[in-house]
């Protein structure tokens, strides 16, 4: 079970960050005009300072996986005994099948945050990754990555919803209850899309940066440092490391290793 907690809002601070995300639109909108006369008046610097103010708020709340001021975000699901391991940008034809072998062996299930082309490429994966217990989440359409964060609210709503629209017809009965940015990145016209879809946004804990390190040691390094019992751990799929062969299947066996060895278990949240 996630538990209540940081991060899961009450209406009271739904409202704050409700309140902080207008406030924040309204000064990204207001500010460019003083600045303007500002800098028209020679006085640059302060017409920097001013655009600054207004922009570094908007950066943060939209570069920042984890923040909360545009919505809530689970960024760690506090359960005891348990990791919620997640495996973003699949289906991968290669990596897919072997993971699900891999996690059936150790007894461990995961979330897979699923890209909507690759599953519309990859129908039977998708069907697979259900059939042996584990979870599917919306990692949209087309994956972004560098550039979902300062879409538009049409293409931010396309993005969710057909992918939606192509996993749920492969879900066997189940719903879709998370999405997950690109890079994590989102602006302020995702949540209300979420909101529309009925799914929670989900971030981590822990990661490798296995999305630009094919290092596996680095990567293993990297997530046992930051791991930790009620986390979100970060995998990605369909990539290679340094050495030629698949990158998250020299990682995860270790990754595993280390959670049995502290006694914890890869559970989906309920």
């Amino acid at each position: 079970m996630i538990e209540a907690g940081p991060n899961h809002s009450s209406a009271k601070s739904g409202h704050l960050r409700g309140w902080i995300a207008r406030l924040i639109l309204i000064w990204n909108v207001l500010v460019p005009i003083p600045a303007l006369v500002l800098f028209l008046r020679g006085e640059w610097l302060v017409a920097v300072l001013l655009l600054g103010s207004a922009h570094w708020p908007w950066l943060w709340a939209t570069l920042k996986p984890g923040c909360t001021w545009w919505g809530p975000v689970v960024t760690q699901t506090g359960t005891v005994g348990e990791v919620w391991l997640t495996i973003d940008d699949g289906p991968d034809p290669t990596d897919t099948p072997q993971i699900l072998d891999l996690l059936e062996a150790r007894g461990a299930k995961a979330t897979f945050f699923l890209i909507g082309k690759k599953a519309a490429a990859h129908p039977d994966l998708v069907r697979e990754i259900i059939r042996r217990g584990h979870e599917v989440g919306n990692h949209t359409m087309n994956h972004f990555a560098g550039s979902f964060w300062i879409r538009g609210p049409g293409v931010v709503r396309r993005e969710i919803l057909d992918a939606n629209d192509v996993l749920s017809p492969l879900m066997e009965g189940q719903n879709i209850r998370w999405f997950r940015a690109p890079a994590g990145l989102r602006n302020q016209w995702v949540h209300p899309v979420l909101m529309e879809a009925g799914l929670e946004l989900a971030a981590w804990s822990s990661r490798g940066y296995d999305g630009v390190s094919a290092d596996s040691d680095t990567v293993v390094s990297r997530v046992l440092q930051t791991m930790k019992e009620g986390g979100i751990v970060l995998l990605h799929e369909g990539r290679l490391s340094n050495s030629g062969d698949r990158l998250i299947l020299r990682v995860l066996p270790r990754v595993l290793d280390e959670i049995a060895a502290k006694g914890w278990r890869c559970v989906i949240p309920r």
